[in-house]
C-alpha cells in the first residue's frame, strides 16, 4: 500500500507513513475511472484497463483543470447532482506526453485522496472538487472553531455568573429571605453569615422598619436571648441596609443572672400584633418589646418579673420597665405577675409609655388602691397571727379569738367559744392554783387567773377562760367559773358558755 499523501510505499496495516508522518486512511483505497469506469487503486497515475490519465491528486491532468469554471459550478452544486452529470471529455496526450507526465508526476509529493464513505457512487472525486472539499472543510472547521469559542465563552460568562451568584451569597445569605420579607429569616442568616451563631443564642423577635426617605436606608432590629450557662443574657441587633445587603451591627447586652428568660407571645398573655411592634415615642423611631424575666427557681407564690423594653433607632438605646410580685395563676391555668406597679420611676417619656403598655400585657396585673388596701389588712392579719402562734401565746390568742364572745356574755347571752388545741403544755404545774376533774377533762386554775382545760381522750390542751377568780365542778363535762361579772357555766364538750346563777 501507499501513503495517499507522498505516495511513497508503506508497510501493510500501518497507521502513519514512515516517510511523511500523515496518518494512513482506513477508508476506501480506491477510484473509478472517469473514462471507462473501472475501479483501480486510489493512488494510480493511469488507468489499468483503459491507459487514460487519471484525475486524481498524482495526474498532471487534475493540474490543468483546477482553476475551470465547470468544475468550480459543480464544487457549488450537491454532491450527487455533480455525481448524476457528465464529465467533460479530458485532452488527449500523445505517449510521449503521457511518460513525461508520469515522471513530473513521480518527482512531486503526492496529495491524499479525498474519498467519500457513504456513497460508494461518487465517481466525480476529481481535483476540483478534493480543493472545494478542502474548502468546505476550512469552512466547516471555522464554523466548528467559532462555535467552540462561542460555547467556551458561554461557559466561562457562566462561571463567572455563578462566581458573582456565590459571592452576593456570600455578601448577604438572606437575599432569598429579604425577598419574602421575614424580618426573623434575614436576621437569622445575617447572624449567621457574619459570625454571631456561636453564641447559642435564640431569636427572640425581629421587626424591618422600611423608610420612604431616600437617604434613609431600610432597618431591622432584632432581639436574641439565652438562658443556659451562668449569664443569661439579651442581644440588640441593628442591621442597615447595604446596597444589596445589610450591614450588621451588636448594639445592646444585657446579662440576667440566675434569672429565666421567656420571649414568646403566649407566655407574656400578648396579642402576636402588639408584640413586638414599631413605635414612634417623642418622634423616634422605636422597638416596643417585652419578656418574661423570672428568677430559675421561681414558682406559683414567688416572686416573677416581667421586662418591657424600648429601643430607640437613632439613639441606639435601650430603656427597661421592670414589674415584680408574686406568681399566681388564672383559672385557665396561666400565670401572671401581681404588681403594686414599676420597680423602676416613670421619670422619662420613654419609661412613661412603658408603664402605659403594662396594662396591655396579660402577664402583669397591677393591683387598683382597694386591691392595695385589702392586701394591706391582709397582711397585717396573718402577721397578727403569727405573732399569736404557739404554747407561750396561747392565752393572748384566746383574748383575740374571743374578745367579741366576752363581751356577749357580759350582755347575758349564750356563746360559743373558740379554744385553740394544743399538743404540749400551756401551763407549769407549780403555778396551779386549783384542779377539778370532770368526767373526760381536768381542769386547771393558775395564779394569773388563767383556766385550762386538758382532753383525756385526745390529750390535747387548751384554753378555757381568762380573768376568772374560781372555778367548781357542775357535773360531768362541765365547770362553774366565777368571774367579776357573775358565774358562767362552760360546756367542756360542745365549748359553750352562758350565764349562771
Amino acid at each position: 500500500m501507499r501513503c495517499q499523501h507522498c505516495g511513497h510505499e508503506v508497510p501493510e496495516g500501518s497507521a502513519f507513513c514512515n516517510h511523511c508522518g500523515y496518518r494512513i486512511s482506513d477508508t476506501k483505497t480506491y477510484q473509478i475511472c472517469s473514462y471507462c469506469h473501472q475501479q483501480m487503486p486510489a493512488t494510480s497515475v493511469f488507468c489499468p484497463h483503459c491507459g487514460k490519465a487519471v484525475d486524481n491528486a498524482m495526474s498532471v491532468a487534475q493540474q490543468s483543470v483546477t482553476k475551470s469554471t465547470a468544475a468550480t459550478a459543480a464544487d457549488e452544486a450537491p454532491v450527487k447532482e455533480a455525481a448524476a452529470r457528465p464529465r467533460p471529455a479530458q485532452p488527449q496526450l500523445s505517449e510521449e506526453q503521457q511518460r513525461a507526465a508520469r515522471r513530473r508526476a513521480m518527482s512531486q509529493p503526492a496529495k491524499p485522496v479525498v474519498q467519500n464513505d457513504d456513497d460508494d457512487d461518487d465517481d466525480d472525486d476529481d481535483g476540483d472538487e478534493g480543493r472545494s472539499n478542502f474548502g468546505r472543510n476550512l469552512i466547516i472547521g471555522a464554523i466548528i472553531a467559532a462555535v467552540l469559542i462561542g460555547l467556551l465563552s458561554m461557559l466561562k460568562h457562566c462561571n463567572n455568573q455563578e462566581n458573582d451568584d456565590l459571592k452576593a451569597r456570600a455578601d448577604s445569605a438572606a437575599v432569598f429571605a429579604d425577598n419574602s420579607q421575614d424580618a426573623s429569616a434575614i436576621l437569622s442568616a445575617e447572624l449567621s453569615r457574619n459570625n454571631y451563631t456561636e453564641d447559642g443564642a435564640n431569636i427572640g423577635c425581629a421587626v424591618k422598619f422600611a423608610e420612604t426617605d431616600p437617604d434613609t436606608p431600610d432597618r431591622i432590629i432584632g432581639v436574641t436571648y439565652k438562658n443556659d450557662g451562668d449569664r443569661p443574657f439579651i442581644k440588640v441587633y441593628q442591621l442597615t441596609r447595604d446596597g444589596g445587603g445589610w450591614k450588621t451591627e451588636l448594639v445592646q447586652t444585657k446579662y440576667y443572672d440566675e434569672r429565666n428568660i421567656v420571649m414568646d407571645n403566649s407566655s407574656l398573655i400578648a396579642d402576636q400584633l402588639y408584640v413586638p411592634r414599631k413605635e414612634t415615642v417623642d418622634g423616634k423611631q422605636c422597638l416596643f418589646f417585652a419578656f418574661l424575666n423570672h428568677l430559675k427557681t421561681a414558682g406559683e407564690g414567688s416572686n416573677g418579673r416581667v421586662t418591657l423594653a424600648l429601643y430607640d433607632l437613632d439613639g441606639k438605646k435601650l430603656t427597661t420597665l421592670n414589674y415584680d410580685g408574686p406568681i399566681r395563676s388564672r383559672s385557665d391555668g396561666r400565670q401572671y405577675i401581681y404588681s403594686r406597679g414599676p420597680m423602676e420611676t416613670p421619670n422619662s417619656s420613654e419609661r412613661q409609655f412603658l408603664q402605659q403598655e403594662a396594662a396591655h400585657i396579660g402577664a402583669i396585673h397591677v393591683a387598683t388602691q382597694e386591691e392595695i388596701e385589702a392586701e394591706e389588712e391582709a397582711k397585717a392579719k396573718e402577721e397578727e397571727e403569727q405573732a399569736l402562734e404557739g404554747e407561750e401565746n396561747a392565752e393572748a390568742k384566746w383574748d383575740h379569738d374571743n374578745a367579741e364572745n366576752v363581751d356577749k356574755l357580759k350582755e347575758g347571752n349564750e356563746v360559743q367559744m373558740k379554744p385553740t388545741q394544743y399538743d404540749k403544755p400551756l401551763f407549769g404545774m407549780d403555778d396551779i392554783k386549783e384542779k377539778l376533774e370532770c368526767g373526760n377533762y381536768l381542769v386547771f386554775l393558775d395564779k394569773k387567773g388563767t383556766v385550762y382545760g386538758f382532753n383525756k381522750n385526745s390529750r390535747k390542751y387548751f384554753t378555757i377562760y381568762s380573768s376568772a377568780q374560781g372555778i367548781s365542778k357542775n357535773g360531768d363535762n362541765s365547770v362553774t367559773i366565777k368571774t367579776a361579772n357573775g358565774n358562767l357555766s362552760y360546756d367542756l364538750v360542745h365549748d359553750k358558755a352562758k350565764a349562771a346563777n
